[in-house]
């Protein structure tokens, strides 16, 4: 069985990028075509080392010039179209069957309490390049959550109790579960749970940390979180219960959620 892999590393000479805004042109982005691979048909199994999957995939560095990443909504961002310059359409192509294989634009982006300078975005479809093509233009919108800056909210002597109230900033925050932790995979290592709720997303919370009385840090950690019209909840996994705590939640400011049009030109010698 013949497999076809082709690899390119893109230099300066080969690559031109059109530039890429958000809808406020003062938030211009930066980006850098940083790889591209073209992978032929199998005629079998898919069953590749590394995940390598029939299609085309240009790999995008991303960043804005002022602020940080704090999410990539993958959900609601979309290619538009993914052509070579010989009038090929990539995204014509019938998509994988593979869950791993899906053609449009994702974006590993791990959680993070800091944010992000930069990204790198996967633009993939099915399709490959025709014979003597030199050239991909690609198109398509990322839905971005992005901040300007961090701040810290503290909050005194909090009763750990159900139906307790206090405010990070402006978001009212209500105790609404505290007590024992429901999550038997977790209940060794974090025997209690504490719920947040509130009538407003707590997208905006970055982090937040528990102390005791005597100013010792409680070992917690987020476990779930959701929520919709009007009702929202966080829920922590805390090591021990204690009568009241301070607690110190670091929230992201001017949080905001952007439509980044994505124009690429990438001429990579095929």
């Amino acid at each position: 069985m013949k497999i076809v892999r082709q690899f390119f590393v893109p230099t300066l000479a080969l690559i031109q990028v059109t530039g890429v805004f958000a809808a406020d042109e003062t938030n211009q982005w930066n980006s850098k075509v940083v790889a591209v691979m073209v992978v032929a048909p199998e005629g079998g199994t898919d069953n590749r080392n590394f995940c390598w999957k029939t299609g085309a995939t240009v790999s995008v560095m991303m960043s804005p010039a002022k602020g940080k990443i704090v999410k990539v909504n993958e959900q609601d961002s979309k290619l538009d179209s993914f052509t070579d310059d010989k009038g090929t359409d990539l995204m014509a192509a019938p998509p994988s069957p593979d869950p791993f294989n899906k053609p449009g634009i994702s974006c590993m982006l791990p959680a993070s309490d800091s944010g992000y300078d930069s990204m790198i975005l996967d633009l993939r479809a099915s399709g490959r390049p025709a014979k003597g093509a030199t050239a991909l233009n690609i198109s398509g919108t990322v839905n971005v959550e992005v901040a300007g800056s961090q701040k810290q909210f503290t909050v005194e002597n909090v009763k750990m109790e159900t139906n307790a109230t206090f405010n990070l900033g402006d978001l009212p925050v209500t105790i609404s579960e505290v007590g024992a932790n429901q999550n038997s995979w977790a209940s060794d290592d974090y025997k209690y749970s504490l719920t947040f709720s509130g009538p407003h997303d707590f997208e905006s919370i970055s982090s937040v940390e528990f102390f005791d009385a005597q100013g010792n840090k409680i070992q917690s950690h987020k476990s779930s979180w959701g929520g919709g019209m009007g009702s929202y909840m966080i829920q922590f996994e805390i090591k021990q219960n204690v009568d009241r705590v301070k607690i110190v939640a670091t929230c992201w400011q001017d949080l905001k959620t952007l439509d980044v049009p994505v124009s690429i030109k990438a001429s990579v010698g095929l």
